[in-house]
């Protein structure tokens, strides 16, 4: 708002009459009394109009329920249109929200990028911070030819501002993605509010890449399972070689800097060649031993057993009939659900 200074107030001076004859001005009855001198003028006074507030955003309001920190919201946006949600954010708390669209169909929000980060352009993510308390607004816009459909993942996490507050815990899901199996995992996660890692098979992202995309939306990491599951102290090193790189490429900006062997399989060769690709080899302290005939029951026992305080969890959701898995680690979510626990993926990017 521009602001217009007013201008000085002052009370006109009062300057003595200038006697018409000489001689001495006589007072007046009512003027007699101390002599003083006049009062300087008082200081100019500079007034200025309030400033308005800042509109309120408005929109459709975005809500987390008590307890759970990962939600999808699913809209149409018409050609040209802006599609405005609004959220009550609270400080200190990170908001990220990830957009599955078509071409043409991007994120934009407000508070400007000092607290809205918004990657690249025609972003698809948009993560927030704030200071203080705050209402904030996020629009999908669209310049398409035709409506589009798109869904909104927003998950929200309290930033670690002191020590952690419970014993953490990392899921890893080898060899998939599988078409039924891992969609199944994810909603498990995604109930019970856990994050993971996936140490997916190259080949198989090539098969299903839509499992990657919402592996990504839903806040999990992915990793280099190679791309055919091959056992990598049979091959050469420039076999090893080709079976990383074509993996990790194929993953693009998703990759993690990390792999995991085929059949826990390793040795100093395919350390060497590992580490010469910058990939840190993640292995595991307990094994839900799925691959095995073993009961729903009997896995839970497994998985419960080994989530221990920086304890990492081998599972699968790939490379066979995992509905056991699936049954196994809904019933260890169930048995741990009060003990405070995070599970966080092992990996990040």
């Amino acid at each position: 708002m521009e602001v217009v200074e007013s201008e000085p107030v002052t009370e006109d001076a009062l300057v003595p009459l200038e006697p018409e004859t000489g001689g001495e001005v006589q007072a007046t009855p009512e003027e007699t009394g101390p002599v003083t001198e006049d009062e300087p003028a008082p200081a100019a006074v500079e007034v200025s109009e309030p400033e308005d507030p800042a509109p309120t955003p408005t929109g459709t309001t975005i809500e987390f329920p008590p307890g759970v920190n990962l939600i999808t919201i699913s809209g149409t946006v018409a050609p040209g249109d802006r599609q405005a949600y609004v959220i009550d954010a609270l400080a200190d708390v990170q908001y990220t929200f990830t957009l599955g669209a078509p071409d043409g169909v991007w994120l934009d929000a407000g508070l400007g990028g000092e607290f809205a980060g918004l990657p690249g352009e025609r972003p698809r993510r948009a993560s927030l911070v704030l200071p203080a308390n705050a209402t904030w607004l996020l629009e999908v816009v669209s310049t398409a030819e035709q409506p589009a459909q798109y869904e909104i993942t927003a998950t929200i996490r309290a930033l670690d501002l002191g020590p952690p507050s419970g014993p953490v815990v990392y899921l890893t899901f080898d060899d998939g993605p599988h078409p039924v199996h891992t969609a199944e995992v994810l909603d498990l996660l995604r109930r019970y509010g856990a994050r993971a890692t996936f140490f997916v098979v190259g080949s198989m992202v090539e098969r299903f890449p839509h499992l990657l995309n919402r592996i990504l939306l839903e806040g999990h990491t992915v990793a280099n399972h190679t791309w055919y599951h091959e056992n990598l102290t049979k091959l050469s090193g420039e076999a090893i070689d080709r079976t990383l790189e074509r993996t990790q490429e194929l993953l693009g900006a998703n990759a993690t800097a990390c792999m995991r062997p085929p059949y826990g399989a390793l040795d100093d060769l395919a350390r060497q060649r590992a580490e010469e690709h910058g990939l840190d080899v993640i292995m595991w302290s307990a094994s839900a031993n799925d691959w095995l005939d073993l009961t729903p029951e009997r896995i839970a026992e497994r998985i419960v057993a080994g989530s221990v305080d920086g304890g990492i969890i081998l599972m699968h959701d790939g490379g066979g009939d995992r509905s056991r898995t699936v049954q196994g680690l809904d019933l260890a979510f169930q048995q741990m659900s009060d003990q405070g626990m995070r599970f966080e993926p092992i990996c990040t990017r």
